[in-house]
């Protein structure tokens, strides 16, 4: 698994968080609505059994919190807010509500003809324990904090208002909790395995594009990512006038090496070739790159021709302290190289450079192999 990844456990804890606020956001939005909609229904209505200025005073509670939570919204991103500062945010608004449900009862009882001031409660009740159960479902013991207390004082109430019929209040808070805890699970459950699915595609994504960018056998670049790398390089130094060079690394008579220890060796001495190169070019824009078969190149951004020269020195003398052997080499017992190193030029192309760079390692094996040859100037 990638490191650099977060794990499905990881990242579904994120987006939990993530959507708790979103969803207390939400409920905000939602309370908001709410209390508009009971503002224009006290104007609205024939005979004036709550007063707007009562009312309007039992909702500051609720006002103000979701005003606070706004603020504090504009001042931090979703992902700086703390889940206790969450939690503070949520017990604010669920006593709002809970004040002003019980203060729009009480104050009405004497003036609603009937029961309808519990039907009245009962509906705000209703609506919120639907808004705060979709708005929190991703964490069912938070979601339990919001809409129980809501459930439990609409149960009182109407047990309070009728206190010889127990039959119905309580079967609607059963049916109520059988369904929030229910369906929190079915919801829960498909958020979970899309954060599992989207955590799956990504780490897969990532894993196919190294897979495209990444030597399967040595683990390095491979010659696609460093054709594309190479470009991107030529056209900053077009921009910047600043030096680049290329060096081609080919491995002396690595032929007579499969031929005579087999492939296996033969890979085993790519695999730490390509590790030496890494080593060399060790920079944060260096590249050291597989070029295809027993051939190799490093990109050097910011390096000039004499720079060039002492990293391929520096890979040349690594190679003699390593002693990989070699034993039909007619250079030396162990594995040397030839190099070609290659400065850019204004106005040269990416296949030029890599031309060039190819020549002068060419250059290199007929001089007799084990060193490195580059363009005078």
């Amino acid at each position: 698994m990638d490191l650099n990844m977060p794990s499905s456990e990881v990242q579904l804890k994120k987006e939990c968080h993530l959507y708790l606020i979103k969803g207390g956001k939400w409920a905000a939005l939602m309370s908001t609505f709410i209390l508009f909609a009971m503002l224009v229904n006290i104007v609205l209505q024939t005979s004036k059994v709550l007063l707007a200025s009562n009312i309007i005073l039992y909702m500051l509670p609720v006002f103000i919190t979701i005003i606070l939570a706004a603020l504090v919204m504009r001042v931090y991103a979703i992902d700086e807010i703390s889940n206790k500062a969450f939690l503070a945010y949520l017990f604010s608004l669920e006593l709002s509500w809970l004040f002003l449900i019980w203060m729009i009862f009480d104050s009405s009882e004497a003036s609603f003809s009937g029961n309808a001031a519990l039907a009245g409660v009962e509906s705000i009740v209703d609506v919120l324990v639907l808004t705060f159960a979709i708005a929190l479902f991703v964490d069912r013991k938070i979601m339990l904090m919001a809409v129980l207390p809501l459930m439990l004082l609409s149960f009182f109430l109407r047990v309070t208002e009728i206190p010889d019929n127990y039959f119905f209040p309580l079967t609607k808070f059963l049916c109520f909790f059988a369904i929030i805890v229910s369906g929190q699970r079915v919801l829960y459950t498909w958020f979970k395995k899309a954060v599992v699915r989207d955590v799956e595609k990504q780490h897969l994504l990532k894993h196919f594009r190294r897979m495209a960018l990444i030597d399967g056998l040595t683990n390095i670049s491979n010659r696609r990512h460093f054709d594309e790398i190479l470009s991107q390089e030529i056209r900053a130094s077009e921009r910047n006038n600043h030096p680049l060079c290329v060096i081609m690394i080919d491995v002396d008579f690595f032929k007579r090496l499969n031929d005579s220890l087999g492939h296996q060796v033969g890979d085993e001495c790519l695999i730490t070739l390509a590790k030496l190169l890494s080593s060399v070019a060790n920079r944060p824009r260096d590249l050291a790159a597989r070029y295809g078969g027993e051939e190799f190149a490093i990109l050097l951004p910011d390096t000039d021709r004499n720079g060039a020269y002492l990293i391929a020195d520096k890979l040349k003398s690594i190679l003699t302290k390593v002693k990989i052997p070699h034993p039909d080499s007619d250079v030396s017992e162990y594995i040397t190289v030839s190099q070609g190193v290659c400065q850019w030029q204004e106005g040269m192309k990416p296949d030029e450079l890599i031309s060039d760079a190819d020549r002068l390692l060419y250059q290199a094996k007929l001089a007799g192999r084990d060193r490195f040859f580059g363009a005078k100037g």
